[in-house]
C-alpha cells in the first residue's frame, strides 16, 4: 500500500490506545478516532512490518454511540482521544483493553473482567495539571503539547479543570505576557519557564503553583507570584522547581487534600491520583480485595503520600508503606500523625532493595499492595513478594501492558488471579486503572 493511498477498512478492535484495529491484505491498520464496527476512508501516512498507520479520512458507516467531541481543539491535543465516543462506549472500550493486554501479554484467557467502574463527573475532574508556555501573535499562552511532538496546542483545556483553574490560567498568560515570557524561536532555557504545573484540592479549593526554571528566573517569578497571590485567594503557594529541588516563593509547598474520612498533605513532588473522587472508589476496592480480621500485616509498596496504607490501617494491625520520593515519605508520615494511625510505618527508598531486605530478615505480610508507576514493578521485586508468599496480593495498574507481564510472572511464581476490576480514573481518554486480585495456590 503507496504513502498517501485512500483504502476502505472495516474496524474489528481496538489498540493500547484506544485508535482503532482493522486489517488490509494481511496487515493491521490502526486508525485514530475510529470505532470498532465502523467502517471507515483512511489514509496511509506510515507502513511498518505487518502494520500500516492512518489518517481517518471519512466515516462512510459510524458507530451508534459516536459523539461530537466537546473540545475545540480535539485532534490536536493528546489528552482526550476518545472523546468521539459516548462515555458507556469509552468505558466498554477500556475493558476490551485490558482484556486484550492480560490475554495477548499475560496469557490468562480464563480470567473474567469486571465492567470498568466509571465517574460520577467524566469532566472537569482533573485536580493536576503541566501546561507548557508558547506565545501566539505576541501573546504568551499556556496549553498542552500535540501528541508525539513539541507543537504546543495554544488552549488550556477549560473541560478537564475547574472553573477555578481555568480562569487562574487565563490570568496566568496575561501576567506572563506582561513580563515577556513564551518566546519564540531558539532561546536560552535559563531565560524562559519550562513548565507549570498546578494541583488543586477539591476539599479546601486550595491551589498550588509550582514553575519549573533554573536560578536566575527566581525574581521574575516571586513577582508573579505576588501578582497572582494578591487576586487569587486560593493560591495558597508558588514554587520553583530547579533539577527537582523545590523552593519556596510565597505561601506553601502543599495543600491539603480529602478522601473519605482522611485528610493528606499532598506537596509539589508527591505522587497523588489525579481524579479525587475516583481515588476514593479505587481505595475502597484495594480495601475490600485485601479483606481484613484486624490481625494483618500489609506491605504497601510504591505508597506515595501514604493514601492507599492510611486507608489499610483502619483495618488491618500494621501496615508498611515503602516509597523512594523522599517528600512523599514526608508527606505520608505527616499524614500518618494528621489521622492518628499509629500502627503504619514508612520506608524511604526502593521498593525493589527494601523489600527483598525486609523478606531475608525474615517479613511474612499477609497481604501485598503494589501500586508502581507506568514501568510496571522491578524483577526483584516480584522475585521477593514470591518468596515472602503473602496469602494475597492487590496489584493497581494504570498500565495494563506493564500490568500483564507482572502478573504472569506472578502467576508462575505460585499465584492465581482471583478478580479484575478496571476503574475510570481518566475519562475521555484510554488511560485506565486496574485492580488485581491474586491469590496463593494451595498444593
Amino acid at each position: 500500500m503507496e504513502i498517501g493511498s485512500v483504502q476502505k477498512v472495516i474496524i474489528t478492535d481496538y489498540l493500547h490506545d484506544g485508535s482503532g484495529l482493522g486489517r488490509l491484505s494481511g496487515q493491521a491498520v490502526f486508525v485514530p478516532g475510529a470505532l470498532a464496527g465502523e467502517e471507515v476512508l483512511v489514509e496511509i501516512t506510515a507502513q511498518g512490518k505487518g502494520y500500516v498507520q492512518t489518517k481517518l479520512k471519512e466515516i462512510l458507516l459510524a458507530h451508534p454511540s459516536r459523539v461530537l467531541p466537546v473540545c475545540p481543539v480535539y485532534g490536536e491535543c493528546g489528552g482526550c482521544g476518545l472523546q468521539h465516543a459516548d462515555y458507556e462506549l469509552q468505558l466498554e472500550i477500556k475493558r476490551r483493553i485490558v482484556e486484550s493486554a492480560l490475554h495477548r501479554i499475560g496469557g490468562l484467557r480464563d480470567v473474567a473482567i469486571q465492567p470498568v467502574i466509571g465517574a460520577a463527573a467524566p469532566w472537569g475532574y482533573r485536580n493536576k495539571g503541566t501546561f507548557r508556555i508558547g506565545r501566539i501573535s505576541g501573546r504568551a499562552v499556556l496549553g498542552f503539547y500535540e501528541e508525539g511532538s513539541h507543537r504546543l496546542v495554544p488552549k488550556h483545556c477549560e473541560h478537564l479543570f475547574s472553573s477555578s483553574v481555568t480562569v487562574l490560567l487565563s490570568y496566568l498568560e496575561e501576567v506572563l505576557t506582561e513580563q515577556g515570557f513564551g518566546k519564540e524561536g531558539h532561546i536560552d532555557r535559563k531565560t524562559e519557564i519550562d513548565h507549570i504545573m498546578i494541583r488543586e484540592s477539591r476539599y479546601k479549593g486550595e491551589i498550588l503553583l509550582v514553575f519549573s526554571c533554573f536560578d536566575e528566573l527566581a525574581e521574575d517569578i516571586k513577582y508573579i507570584a505576588r501578582k497572582v497571590c494578591d487576586k487569587f485567594s486560593m493560591v495558597v503557594g508558588v514554587c520553583r522547581n530547579n533539577k527537582g529541588k523545590i523552593h519556596i516563593v510565597e505561601g506553601r509547598d502543599r495543600i491539603e487534600e480529602k478522601i473519605d474520612d482522611l485528610l493528606f498533605d499532598v506537596s509539589a513532588k508527591s505522587f497523588f491520583q489525579v481524579n479525587t473522587e475516583q481515588a476514593a472508589v479505587l481505595y475502597r476496592k484495594v480495601m475490600e480485595y485485601v479483606g481484613s480480621t484486624g490481625q494483618e500485616l500489609v506491605v504497601d509498596a510504591y505508597c506515595g503520600t501514604g493514601t492507599i496504607s492510611l486507608f489499610e490501617a483502619q483495618k488491618v494491625r500494621r501496615v508498611i508503606g515503602i516509597e523512594s520520593v523522599s517528600e512523599a515519605v514526608r508527606d505520608a508520615k505527616n499524614n500518618a500523625v494528621k489521622n492518628g494511625a499509629a500502627n503504619v510505618e514508612f520506608k524511604k527508598g526502593r521498593v525493589e532493595n527494601i523489600l527483598p531486605k525486609l523478606v531475608k530478615d525474615g517479613l511474612r505480610p499477609d497481604a501485598v499492595i503494589v501500586d508502581p508507576p507506568r514501568r510496571g514493578c522491578d524483577k526483584r521485586l516480584l522475585e521477593a513478594i514470591i518468596e515472602a508468599g503473602p496469602v494475597r496480593i492487590v496489584y493497581v495498574s494504570c498500565n495494563p501492558s506493564t500490568l500483564a507481564r507482572d502478573i504472569k510472572r506472578l502467576a508462575e511464581g505460585g499465584y492465581a488471579v482471583a478478580e479484575v476490576q478496571p476503574v475510570d480514573m481518566f475519562p475521555q481518554t484510554a488511560h485506565v486503572e486496574v485492580i488485581i486480585l491474586l491469590q496463593r495456590k494451595r498444593y
